[in-house]
């Protein structure tokens, strides 16, 4: 199993999502991080189980949340490179760098 490596800016996209449904309730961010967790752990046991977006990487959908996580497959690691809200531009953390 390839580890999960992640760009700098995935924690600022998780703290805004956890900061905007923690001002709802408490439990609700909690509830949102136990998905996105849980996201992260099905990603890296089966990193070629989600479609490539138009940009070759790689789109996760969560369930109960309207966000993805766009993340891609290198030969050594999995690189997660950004969680964004479906209602994002399509564009936005495309151009994080890819290492």
């Amino acid at each position: 199993m390839k580890p999960l490596r992640f760009h700098p800016d995935v924690q600022r996209d998780i703290n805004r999502a956890m900061a905007y449904y923690g001002a709802i309730s408490e439990s609700l961010a909690d509830e949102f991080w136990t998905e996105v967790s849980e996201a992260f752990r099905r990603i890296e046991r089966n990193p070629r189980g989600h479609h490539f977006d138009s940009e070759g990487l790689r789109r996760f959908n969560l369930e109960r949340f309207p966000f993805n996580v766009l993340y891609l497959e290198k030969p050594d690691r999995i690189r997660v490179q950004v969680v964004r809200h479906n209602s994002r531009h399509p564009t936005y953390g495309r151009k994080r760098r890819k290492e």
